[in-house]
Formats: C-alpha cells, sequence, structure tokens
C-alpha cells in the first residue's frame, strides 16, 4: 500500500483503541508509586475513545485530513490526565496533513508524524526524557532517517512500531525512577499498544464501533437527578451560612474559643484564620443569630443563607454529589469564580466555604477530562475564573481548557495536590486585582508543604524505600518517604519530617477510611509540639488515609 486512505485510517485507529483496551490494566499497573492510583491506561483509553466517537460523526469515505482533524478534536475536548493532554497533541501532529488530501503518501505520514513530535514536546513546560516523549521522538527518527527508503506504508508502521518498542524498553535507563520501580515508562507503553494497534489493522485486523465502544466506554457523565423534600424537611434542614470577618485590630480572635461558642449555633462548620481574615460556613437554623454573634469580632462581608432544601444536588460524576452546593440566584456577571477538581464530601464542603463556585468530582483515579473543566468553567458567570487543580495529573487538562476558552480570563493556579489547593483558597481576596490574587496564591502555595498516606499495592522500591505490598507509604511534596505496617506509625513519621522549628500550622485531612481512635493518637503525637496550632478537618476522601498541609 502506497497510499492511505481515510476509511483505513479509520480501521487504525479503531484497532488501536481495541488493543489498548486490551491492555488498559496492564498500562495502569506501571504506575511509578505502588499506591491504588495508577490511572495512565484508563485515562489514555478514554481521551481515545472520545476520538473514537468524534469520527463516528464522519460521513462515508471521508478524507484522511478530515479524520484526522475529528480524531484529534475528539482528543483535545476528551483529554483526561497527563497522558491524555500529551497524546492528544501527538495526534494533533496528524491533523496537519492538508484539507485537500483524500488519501496520504509516505512523505506525508512521515511530515505529518514528524509535526506530532514537535506538538507532543511543546505540550510539557519542561520536558522529561524516559517518557512518551522519548518514544514518539525516537520512533519518528527512526521512519524519517528511512524515509527514502521506504516502498509501503506497511513498512513504515513496521519501522516505527519496532522503534518505539526499543524505544520504551530504554526508558528506566533515562528515568532512574523507573529503574528503581522496575518499570517501563506508563504513558509509553500506552503508546506503544496504539502503535501495536494500527500496525496490526495495516495486517488486516479488523474492530467496528460497536465493538470498541459497547465492550470499552464508560459512561463519563451521570444524567442530573434533583433531590424533593416535602414540608417537613423544608423546616428540617436549616441555611446554608457563609460570611467573611475582617477581624477589629483591637480585639484579640482566638479561633478555637470562637469555633467552640459557633458550635451552639449550627453544625459542619468550618472556621479559616489567615491573619485579619476569618472565614465561616456553618448549617444552622438561625443564621440571624450567628450573623450578631459574629458582628462582635469585625466588619461582616460575602455574607449570604441559602435554604438547603431546595438546593440541588446533582448526582454527575462533574460535581459534588453528597454536599448541597449553595443555590446562587441569578445575576449579572460577577468579577471572580473559582472552579475547583475534589473528592470527599468533606473536602467539598471546605472548599465552597472557602469561596469555590463549581466543583469537578475527581482527582485522583479520576481525572476529569479537558470538556470537564471547559462545561465548569462555563457554568461560572464570572468575569475571571480562577481553576484549582489539586493534582498534578489533572493541571495539564485544565491548561488545556484554559486555551479553548475565549469569553472569560482563566487562570490556571499551580496547585497540584489538595494541601496546594487548600492554601491557595485561603488568600483568596477578591478585593485584589486577577493578577494580585494569583500571584498570592502561588506564593503561598510554594511555602506550604504537603503530606500524603496511602497503602502499597505491591511490593516495590521508591527513593530508596523498601515497600511491601499492603504496607502504609508515606508521600512528602511528591517523594515517599517511609513504609510501615501501621498506618499510625506512618503517619508520625511524616509529621516528623513536616514539621520543622519555623511551622506554625498544621491542618490534616483524614479520609473516609479513618476513625475516632487514631483522631486521638494524632493528636497526642502533635501535642509534643506546643507552638505548632493544630487544625483536624473530615475530608471524606477516598484512597488516601491523611492529606496534611503545614506552613
Amino acid at each position: 500500500m502506497d497510499k492511505l486512505s481515510g476509511n483505513k485510517f479509520i480501521e487504525m485507529l479503531l484497532t488501536a483503541a481495541y488493543y489498548l483496551k486490551e491492555n488498559q490494566k496492564a498500562v495502569d499497573d506501571l504506575n511509578v508509586f505502588p499506591v491504588p492510583d495508577g490511572d495512565t491506561g484508563s485515562n489514555m483509553l478514554s481521551t481515545v475513545l472520545s476520538g473514537i466517537r468524534k469520527i463516528q460523526e464522519l460521513d462515508e469515505n471521508p478524507k484522511i485530513a478530515d479524520v484526522a482533524l475529528s480524531f484529534s478534536r475528539g482528543l483535545l475536548f476528551g483529554a483526561r490526565g497527563n497522558s491524555g493532554v500529551i497524546l492528544s497533541q501527538i495526534f494533533s501532529g496528524l491533523a496537519t496533513v492538508d484539507s485537500n488530501v483524500s488519501d496520504a503518501t509516505i512523505d506525508v505520514i512521515v511530515n505529518a508524524f514528524s509535526q506530532s513530535k514537535i506538538n507532543a514536546y511543546k505540550s510539557v513546560l519542561v520536558p522529561v526524557e524516559g517518557t512518551i516523549l522519548t518514544v514518539v521522538s525516537d520512533a519518528t527518527k527512526a521512519i524519517v532517517d528511512n524515509k527514502d527508503k521506504l516502498i509501503s506504508i506497511e513498512e513504515l508502521a513496521e519501522i516505527y512500531v519496532a522503534e518505539a518498542i526499543e524505544s520504551l524498553n530504554r526508558t528506566p535507563l533515562l528515568l532512574p525512577i523507573l529503574k528503581e520501580a522496575g518499570v517501563v515508562d506508563s504513558g509509553g507503553a500506552g503508546f506503544v499498544y496504539l502503535c501495536k494497534g494500527m500496525l496490526a489493522a495495516l495486517k488486516g485486523e479488523t474492530h467496528t464501533f460497536e465493538e470498541v465502544l459497547n465492550q470499552s466506554d464508560k459512561k463519563e457523565v451521570g444524567q442530573k437527578s434533583y433531590m424533593d423534600f416535602d414540608y417537613y424537611e423544608l423546616n428540617q434542614y436549616g441555611y446554608c451560612t457563609e460570611f467573611t470577618i475582617r477581624l477589629n485590630p483591637n480585639l484579640e480572635f482566638d479561633k478555637q474559643s470562637f469555633t467552640t461558642k459557633l458550635e451552639l449555633f449550627g453544625y459542619s462548620i468550618v472556621v479559616v484564620n489567615n491573619d485579619d481574615i476569618v472565614k465561616v460556613h456553618i448549617h444552622t437554623k438561625t443564621p440571624g443569630d450567628v450573623f450578631s454573634f459574629a458582628q462582635k469580632y469585625g466588619a461582616l462581608c460575602a455574607v449570604k443563607a441559602d435554604n438547603m432544601a431546595i438546593q440541588t444536588a446533582e448526582n454527575s460524576s462533574l460535581v459534588a454529589q453528597k454536599v448541597r452546593k449553595p443555590l446562587k440566584k441569578k445575576k449579572e456577571r460577577s468579577k471572580y469564580g473559582v472552579v475547583a477538581t475534589l473528592n470527599g464530601d468533606g473536602l467539598k464542603e471546605m472548599f465552597y466555604a472557602l469561596g469555590v463556585d463549581e466543583i469537578i468530582d475527581g482527582g485522583q483515579t479520576m481525572n476529569p477530562s479537558t470538556q470537564d473543566f471547559i462545561d465548569a468553567i462555563d457554568k461560572v458567570n464570572a468575569e475571571h475564573v480562577f481553576v484549582i487543580p489539586n493534582n498534578k495529573n489533572v493541571y495539564m487538562s485544565a491548561k488545556a481548557a484554559k486555551a479553548l476558552i475565549n469569553d472569560k480570563h482563566v487562570i490556571v493556579i499551580p496547585a497540584k495536590t489538595i494541601s496546594q489547593g487548600y492554601a491557595a483558597m485561603m488568600c483568596y481576596d477578591q478585593s485584589e486585582s486577577p493578577r494580585a490574587i494569583a500571584k498570592d496564591m502561588e506564593t503561598k502555595i510554594a511555602s506550604v508543604k504537603s503530606g500524603e498516606i496511602t497503602y502499597a499495592i505491591r511490593d516495590s522500591i521508591s527513593n530508596g524505600v523498601q515497600i511491601k505490598k499492603n504496607d502504609f507509604i508515606s508521600i512528602l511534596d511528591g517523594s515517599i518517604i517511609t513504609s510501615n505496617k501501621e498506618r499510625i506509625d506512618s503517619l508520625n513519621v511524616l509529621l516528623k519530617k513536616m514539621i520543622t522549628p519555623d511551622s506554625t500550622m498544621i491542618t490534616v485531612f483524614y479520609g473516609e477510611d479513618v476513625d475516632t481512635t487514631e483522631i486521638e493518637k494524632l493528636e497526642a503525637f502533635v501535642s509534643d509540639y506546643p507552638d505548632v496550632c493544630l487544625q483536624v478537618l473530615n475530608g471524606g476522601q477516598k484512597i488516601y488515609s491523611y492529606i496534611i498541609e503545614v506552613e
């Protein structure tokens, strides 16, 4: 075959998707950290299926340029995680084929892959060798070097795939962390499976849209459902009350005393204090009494009290499922809005209380797509929208969404952990300019330490730490520092590393699997540091038993 038609390219993409689907778990299991959040395979598959659904809309006998463009667009809007975003940029290079081209020659294909390599590297702020980028680069170089010798597209594909496999096997030599963990790069592995599938299609293997989508497609967005309340429930739920206090400089403010008194008025209380600003969230039947009490401490602003019985709870993968987001009346476009990615009902409550307008339900193991971010940003009726990713593998999807939005000024804050996102929202002062807010948030993020506790899903070595399956792992600023059979032991080691003589505040978000007994042990341990204030909050998050911020 010396030319590639649009229909044949569709067959190649379908078979590529099928191969990735069949090996999704194998790619997920290549996660460097042996923690239960390996999601590269699922992210790449979800991204590819978005492209498959897009080309399914094409007319019969499409030009190869139309196929490449449709698939590329589908990938871009459906991109999940860093691996998905990079993958979308790889295929965007193929979409540079001249729109007048019906069938692609060897020269056209080689040039398109060369552009794919360029796009892939541009998509990453700091390209790292030993990743999917290297695999794409090496494979592209192989076909460029042999361009004048190639006599068929099948031969081109065989050379490309062979070098991609060799390059993937070399990734541990380029990234010590891969060698230490005993794995190859997961993104590169996913890409190799896609390449193998495309080569298999050139050799005659075929798979239909129905076969690929019906066996692989997962419903990404659930239908919205609404909670109905009867008369008694309308009187029972009370009001979701939020406000900010600008503290009176002549009065001494004691957060613990303030919070204890506030408990007399209601429940689901969140109090955060940053210098002369106090942000409060409480569920109460008497918001007027709460406001009167709070006024004793200073001037109130950003005051609201919504009847929770008439708030909607959208049962969707894009919004908080159990947390009732405050129902806001339609109003003129506001100056500022915030979108954040979170999982865990407690965390969602807290971030809503801190001023977040829209929450995308996700994070670890549930990386939202570019389209999810676009939809959430679109819901925020504001001129400037800050996006708080709260996860390093979500950051690139947020950035991709920003590039596709023209009617709002979108600012993606580089918060790559929950701790960083929480610290950023503590600096959210709507009286400042957009640039000043972003600068304050970034400065605060740089000053905090982030820690997590989770469990190991396999034996491994990471950062010199010997890890056994089911051990509890301590992660400090992205690096594993210890592994223990008892979770409290790993927690204590992590806290010792995080607390320094300059530390003043520890905020601990505990997950859905933590009981009160362990919380008491945590509080007893921190009591040995009398100069440090401890705040323990029920985050309700999955996978990570503890998320810790120290400042």
